[in-house]
């Protein structure tokens, strides 16, 4: 009988020693999303500092890795809770692991030594996927989803109302889709991208524990300046008019973040480049366009179809047992509070903007002439369907108020 052995890093030097094993584990690991990978750990790791303590659960069969779970350890309001390395940023989490038959006893070994922490209250195993390594037993919290585009056989859907919206772009500019090359303009985007989000969720009373998190640009910009994040940009003439900030994991693309420049949203252009980008990843033979949790609605208009996701939680400690009822029960009602107050805040504005009299607003919310309607992206010959414009644009209006946020944490 092969022997079995579990160890636990807990030093940045010591992960480090992992750099061949942890790569070739990942390759041997079909549901490897990229979140779990070498490079993603590390670099946080390396940049979070004493802000988080390492803690890698290592199995060996035989000496040879064949198991690992790359945890980190915080303290949040005197609890002690691991988490995935990289949380909040990560999106997926998971343990990565050799096919075969021997898996389940790994994982159940990996998860009875887990259960062993004491100087841990809490271990959160959140975001994991249905087709995952660690996805097994009672869920707890709230199921998310994950929506992707099957890029196998794909073909171009046509989303009239892109396209119209669109035409708007090429009347300012050449528009194009550009992947950046270099180091320097990989990281100069990612940055940029960052803080076009980052205005945006600002503006509409939104926001995102990942993208505030203090480690968090300079954590995607060492990804792009070293080659594993890619960005592209949807160019209008000079201008850079929308973004997206991914990676490649398993023969699947992961959009971790996408947006635009608010001089330009007349045009749509995040929808734009979405179009465009997916058509390239079919082209270049990529299984996957994953858009990652949340299910947003502009999401699922492009998807194909959705990944379940859950969360399990191992409370060793009555203080993790009442920080897992805040994180299951307590959480999604703060957030729903959020985004609430969010729309209220948004609409407020408006109603505040519209009464002052801004030209823009008041057009928006007046009327849609059927002749010119900025809102809706139409020009009309008159006032012969001014009526189902008019609807189109109280959709609209709609969606603005609503305030809805793409955030990396959900």
């Amino acid at each position: 009988m092969i022997a079995l052995c579990v160890e636990c890093i807990d030093t940045f030097e010591g992960v480090e020693a992992l750099s061949r094993e942890w790569s070739e584990l990942e390759s041997a690991t079909p549901e490897a999303t990229g979140f779990q990978s070498f490079a993603w750990c590390r670099t946080w790791l390396q940049l979070a500092g004493d802000r988080v303590v390492p803690r890698i659960l290592c199995l060996r069969e035989g000496g040879r890795l064949v198991l690992i779970a790359p945890f980190q350890i915080e303290r949040r309001l005197g609890v002690s809770i691991a988490c995935w390395v990289g949380a909040p940023l990560t999106q997926y989490g998971d343990a990565l692991a050799r096919p075969g038959v021997e898996r389940a006893g790994w994982r159940d070994l990996a998860l009875a030594e887990i259960a062993r922490w004491r100087d841990v209250d809490l271990v959160a195993l959140t975001r994991l996927r249905a087709d995952g390594v660690f996805c097994a037993g009672d869920s707890a919290g709230e199921p998310l989803a994950a929506p992707f585009a099957d890029l196998r056989g794909w073909t171009p859907r046509r989303q009239k109302s892109v396209e119209r919206r669109a035409r708007l772009l090429e009347t300012k500019g050449t528009v194009a889709l550009v992947e950046a090359r270099t180091p320097e303009q990989r990281e100069s985007l990612a940055r940029h991208a960052l803080a076009l989000k980052r205005a945006w969720l600002r503006r509409r009373g939104a926001y995102s524990i990942g993208l505030s998190h203090p480690v968090s640009e300079d954590f995607l910009a060492t990804l792009a300046r070293e080659g594993f994040v890619r960005v592209n940009a949807l160019m209008v003439g000079d201008d850079v008019a929308a973004l997206d900030v991914g990676f490649f994991g398993q023969g699947a693309y992961r959009s971790m973040l996408g947006c635009f420049d608010e001089r330009f949203a007349d045009g749509a252009p995040g929808h734009a480049l979405t179009g465009r980008l997916i058509a390239r990843l079919a082209g270049e033979g990529l299984a996957a366009y994953d858009m990652l949790p949340p299910a947003d609605a502009y999401k699922r208009a492009w998807a194909s179809g959705e990944t379940r996701i859950e969360a399990r939680f191992i409370a060793t400690s009555l203080k993790g047992r009442l920080a897992a009822f805040a994180l299951v029960r307590l959480r999604p009602l703060a957030k729903r509070l959020a985004h609430a107050l969010g729309r209220f805040e948004a609409a407020h504005s408006l109603s505040n903007a519209f009464a002052l009299g801004f030209p823009r607003l008041q057009k928006r919310n007046a009327h849609c002439d059927g002749a010119n309607c900025e809102d809706c992206g139409r020009r009309g010959d008159g006032a012969r369907d001014a009526r189902r414009r008019s609807g189109q644009c109280a959709r609209l209006r709609h969606e603005f108020r609503r305030g809805a946020a793409h955030s990396l944490d959900g």
